[in-house]
């Protein structure tokens, strides 16, 4: 298996593998998130928590790792799109496994593939009625599957072209893990319940 490369934090200084932290690099503009990890220049890396951005933004901290004088950006502004690239992401993954075919959504397709031990994650919308959580939650399937509260229902349906959506199974091991990991950053910036 291939080692993946490591890189520390300049907030909390903890030495991390490259896909748990967020690169930032100094533009033309000032400081820039480089989220797909494509821009040109010199790098520094942080957690993506809010006490770590609020860290690693200071003035010293930034120059140090950056190796050239910045003014750091607003930390509340930064998580905020921080947290905005994220839920892209995610919308990008959660669509694109939809045309893959590894998407089960609404109550009765997610509750089909669950009973068929097909479902890999479990998305609910954050407005999803406590009804249909119980339903859902009440399935002896659901034993050893990851479960996250992630957008509305009106959100889930536009991501997939429907209109009010408020379970969703990824039926994929790959999709499911990526879209895990990505809704714990999520988790790490914002206040999202379980």
């Amino acid at each position: 298996m291939k080692r993946q490369p490591e890189r520390t934090c300049i907030g909390c200084r903890g030495v991390f593998k490259k896909n748990e932290v967020v690169r930032i690099v100094s533009g033309p503009d000032g400081i820039l998130i480089d989220y797909r990890e494509k821009l040109p220049g010199r790098a520094a890396y942080v957690c993506p928590r809010k006490e770590c951005v609020g860290k690693a933004l200071s003035k010293e901290h930034l120059s140090k790792a950056l190796h050239l004088k910045v003014r750091p950006p607003d930390a509340a502004a930064f998580v905020t799109l921080l947290a905005d690239m994220i839920r892209e992401k995610i919308r990008s993954l959660l669509s694109v496994a939809m045309k893959a075919g590894k998407i089960a959504s609404g109550y009765s397709a997610v509750h089909d593939a669950l009973v068929k031990g097909r479902v890999e994650l479990l998305l609910y919308a954050a407005d999803l009625s406590d009804g249909t959580r119980d339903k859902m939650a009440s399935s002896s399937a659901l034993k050893d599957i990851r479960t996250e509260t992630l957008f509305t229902r009106d959100e889930y349906g536009g991501i997939f072209g429907r209109e009010l959506i408020g379970v969703v199974g990824v039926l994929d091991k790959g999709f499911a893990e990526t879209l895990w990991h990505e809704t714990q950053r999520l988790k790490g910036l914002i206040n999202i319940s379980d």
